[in-house]
This record gives C-alpha cells, structure tokens and sequence, in this order.
C-alpha cells in the first residue's frame, strides 16, 4: 500500500517558502530563487498525492508561479510585492489550502446512524436535483450537526462531501481563532471564496462555538467582526441558486452556546445521537472483524455491553483490546525495538482471536462520557428548538 507523504511534504514546502521570504528580507536574491525552486518541487510534489482534480490543479499552478517568481528575481530582481504571497493575490492560500481534506470515508464506513444519514441525505439531496417545471424547491445548504461528542459528526460531513463528490474543507474552529487570531475575518473570507472557486464544496466547521458563541456585550470588536463576516457568508449561500454549491455544515457538542443569530442561519438542525444497540454491533465489526481480527465473543453481546458508549469510545475499545492480545502473545516486543530496527523488520507479529480477558481490560480502562443529564439536556434543547 502507497504511503501518503502529503504532510511532510506540505511541510518542508512551508519551511522552503519561510526560508525564501527570510533571505530575500535579508537581500540575499540567490538563495532566495533557489529556496522558491524548492517550493516549486514540494508543491509539484505534493499535487501528486492530491486525489482532487481541481485541488491539484490549483497546486500546479501555485508551483508554476514560485517557479516564474524564482526566474524573475534572478533576471531582474525581486518584484515590488515580493513573493509574500507565492506569486498569488490571495495571501491566505496556504492557510485555506491546508484545510483541504480528502477523506476516504463513505456511508458505509459509519456505523449505525441510518435515520440521521437519511436526513443528510435529503438535505443535500433536495439541494441537488432538478424540480418539475414550475415548481421552486430548495434544499438546505447550511447544516448543523449537535450532539455527544465522538458520535460521528465529522465522519458524517467527511461522508457528504464525498457523497457530493465535493472539496472538503475541515475546519477547527477554535484552531482557527487562536492561530489567526485578528487575521480571522479575512481567513473566513478567503476561505469561502476558496470554496465557490473549487464548488462543489462542503465547509466543515467543527466546535462552531468557540467562534460563535452567545454575545453577551464583552466581546472585542475583532470577535464582532468576525460574527457578521459568518452572518454574511451563511446569508449568501442561503440565497443564491447557483452553481457554485456550497454546502456548510457545523458541528458543536453544546448548541445552546451558540450564538442565536448564527444559529438561525443553519436551516437544519440534526441531532447525532449515541449509537443504538445494532449500531454499537456495527462499529465493533468495523474495528474488528473487518480488519481481519478473529472475537470469540459474539458482537452482540459486546454491543449490549458497551451502553452508552460513543463510536469513537467503542473504537477505542476496540483498539485496547487489540493492544491488550498483542501485548501478551508478542512479549519479546518491547526488546526488539531496543535492539533497533533490523531487529524489528525481521519479526512476525503474533495474533490470535480476541478473548474476553481482553474486553474486560478494554472496559476497565475505557469508560463512557456522556451522562443521563447530557443525553436529557439536548433533548430539551431539540424539543426547544424544532
């Protein structure tokens, strides 16, 4: 299987492209052409783990610009905007570009949840087809998703942009604010014009509130600013019909933070539960059975144990019971990796089937989050807001 070298890459590009700025600041124009050369390679090299068409597209043409950049200063100088923004007028590309993500989930990928998926279904679905003539429907463009954490929400968008065959752009909100902190208004911007540039695509904006959160009159002006760039980037896609789809989907564990204005903005609102009892079945399959491990124990049994548990928790059950088997059948591991590599590359690892003594030191470890007092407040919030 092909190793996907696009983060080590990406970075050593960013470090080119630092190494480039600071030698030109410094007058030293040769190193600096030939830092931008490198830029050029890690970005050509980087399209090619880019399964985007469009994404890659965009790639090759930023390398081709630090090329000619590259050309330019060793002909004639450096141009009055030096290469502040890699031969591109939108000096927030790198950052946007980053939050590119494609991900190789799919519905099937996501166990359980058939009623919420049907509902993302329909959203983007209505969103999508072409009604009899005369007649005007529109869809949701604008989603929120609420509810525990670890119940799927991010898969459940990664899964609708590949359902849309869309450019995923997966963003972290309170990331966003802290590192970009003053730079924010004009990132969000930059961000969805990247987005009606590359449409179809799906905006990604998880844990919502950090960014968004109820005003209550101690905000600075920058946080304001930021709010009504939202405002006005939610109402534009609510309004328009055209093809530049774009479709934004919030996530947040706690929706009563968010602020009321943005929060009607989002014309559909969908609850992700904790998994059901078939649903806990088929996450344990996903992490085990087909990953080729063998359970003694039957998976609907560890299913009716694992009450209450999110999918990402009954994932890490999974993974420590895993870890548990391979622990005790494989002890002579911890030596081999002192012994160095070679050692280690010559080593078949041992498995065998997974037993409940694994399960048991899986659940002592693990435990559940979400707590009946949870599980009633976003039922109370949902019956408030629906």
């Amino acid at each position: 299987m092909p190793v996907d070298l696009a983060g080590p890459i990406f970075a050593l590009y960013e470090k080119a492209l630092a190494r480039a700025k600071a030698q030109q600041q410094k007058g030293n124009m040769f190193e600096a052409a030939a830092a931008y050369r490198q830029c050029a390679d890690h970005l050509t090299q980087y399209a090619g783990y880019t399964t985007d068409p469009r994404a890659r597209a965009q790639w090759l043409e930023k390398a081709k610009g630090f090329r000619e950049l590259a050309e330019h200063i060793t002909t004639k100088g450096p141009p009055i905007k030096a290469a502040e923004n890699g031969g591109d007028a939108n000096q927030y590309d790198d950052e946007v570009a980053a939050l590119i993500f494609k991900s190789p989930v799919s519905w099937i990928d996501i166990g359980g949840l058939a009623e919420t998926k049907n509902e993302i279904k329909t959203a983007y679905g209505l969103s999508m087809v072409h009604p009899p003539k005369g007649i005007k429907l529109r869809g949701w463009r604008n989603l929120l998703f609420y509810g525990p954490p670890g119940t799927g929400k991010t898969l459940l968008a990664a899964a609708t942009s590949n359902g849309l065959e869309a450019t995923f752009f997966n963003v972290k909100v309170s990331n966003l604010l802290s590192k970009y902190f003053g730079e924010s208004t004009k990132l969000v911007s930059a961000l969805y014009a990247a987005a009606r540039r590359m449409a179809p695509s799906v905006v990604f904006l998880d844990e919502i509130e950090s960014l968004v959160g109820q005003r209550g009159g101690t905000e600075s002006g920058a946080e304001l600013r930021v709010v009504s760039t939202f405002l006005a980037e939610l109402d534009g896609l609510t309004g328009k019909a055209d093809e530049n789809y774009i479709m934004t989907i919030g996530a947040t564990n706690i929706p009563w933070m968010i602020d009321k204005a943005i929060l009607s903005r989002f014309e559909k609102k969908i609850y992700v539960p904790l998994p059901d009892i078939r649903a806990r079945e088929s996450i344990f399959k996903i992490h085990l059975a087909s990953k080729g491990y063998k359970v003694e124990i039957a998976f609907p049994e560890l299913a009716k144990r694992s009450e209450g548990y999110s999918g990402r928790e009954i994932e890490h059950l999974a993974t420590e019971a895993v870890k548990h088997m391979v622990e005790e059948v494989n002890p002579q591991l911890v030596n081999l990796v002192d012994q160095g590599r070679a050692a280690l590359e010559k080593y078949e690892l041992r498995i065998r089937p997974l037993n409940q003594n694994d399960f048991d030191k899986a659940f002592a470890r693990i435990k559940p989050q979400a707590t009946q007092s949870d599980l009633a407040r976003y039922q109370e919030w949902r019956d408030a807001t629906e």
